[in-house]
């Protein structure tokens, strides 16, 4: 295993890189795991896959990405992945709050199989209120170049009115295309980012993006972990069967959502 603190002084957050994301709501890093490291975290995702049997983004004839939910929780290896020093510390950096881990799916698009992923931001659908600085990692575990369904991000999207966004989601039945909510979305544009294996890409809560078909004889395995704001508290959303047993509310802490060492 790489030396973290090593790799860290290789990948340092640069003015460069923090100003992208402010401005453009995304930014990616080359380079964050070493081939050794892919190579591990990935046979695990494919174990876990394996193991679980993947759930199903809608129908079987329209599925967009098979996931496994709260992967961290199912094996030692992913929770390492999500909890990685490099990647929190990049994390909690960018977003300049304290974070706690809230969530790691394993997000797998089959080989000439998977359509697009819909046009959507995060902040929808996560169930939580004090998102504002709540943000993504996709840690990519293949080489995803845009054939093979990497994501794109519309630049500045974070930044648009609330009066653009949907707002608070409790079911995907409530799911409004944003065409009908933001009526500068077509004139946006869109940038793609494909990525290596290693590579990581952060994105707002807010950022609206998509990905593209998985148009290639190989698996995407993508690695998507969830940082929220740790003043974050529960507010009944989309797949939150396994925090049901909380009071809307009350606050996402303990040991069920590490808080994220600062860098």
């Amino acid at each position: 295993m790489v030396d973290s603190h090593r790799l860290a002084a290789r990948v340092p957050l640069t003015h460069e890189a923090e100003q992208h994301y402010r401005e453009n709501g995304y930014v990616h890093f080359p380079g964050i795991l070493s081939p050794a490291e892919v190579a591990e975290y990935r046979a695990a995702a494919e174990q876990l896959v394996r193991k679980e049997g993947p759930e199903l983004w809608g129908p079987e004839d329209e599925v967009q990405v098979h996931y496994v939910a709260n992967a961290w929780r199912k094996h030692d290896l992913l929770k390492r992945l999500a909890l990685h020093p490099v990647i929190t510390g990049l994390a909690s950096a960018l977003a300049e709050v304290p974070l706690r881990l809230y969530s790691s799916d394993i997000l797998l698009k089959k080989p000439r199989r998977a359509l697009p992923t819909l046009v959507h931001d995060d902040e929808t659908g996560l169930p939580m209120s004090d998102a504002r600085r709540t943000l993504s990692a996709w840690i990519a575990l293949v080489d995803v170049p845009e054939e093979r369904g990497c994501l794109s991000f519309m630049p500045g999207s974070h930044l648009r009115p609330d009066s653009a966004c949907q707002g608070h989601m409790t079911s995907f039945a409530e799911f409004v295309n944003i065409t009908e909510i933001w009526p500068d979305y077509a004139w946006r544009p869109w940038t793609t980012v494909p990525v290596r294996a290693g590579d990581v890409t952060f994105h707002h809560c807010r950022t609206v993006h998509r990905a593209g078909v998985n148009d290639t004889d190989e698996a995407r395995v993508g690695y998507g972990v969830v940082y929220m704001d740790a003043t974050a508290t529960y507010l009944p959303g989309v797949q939150d069967q396994h925090l049901r047993h909380l009071r809307p509310g009350q606050p996402l802490d303990g040991p069920d959502f590490p808080l994220i060492e600062a860098g």
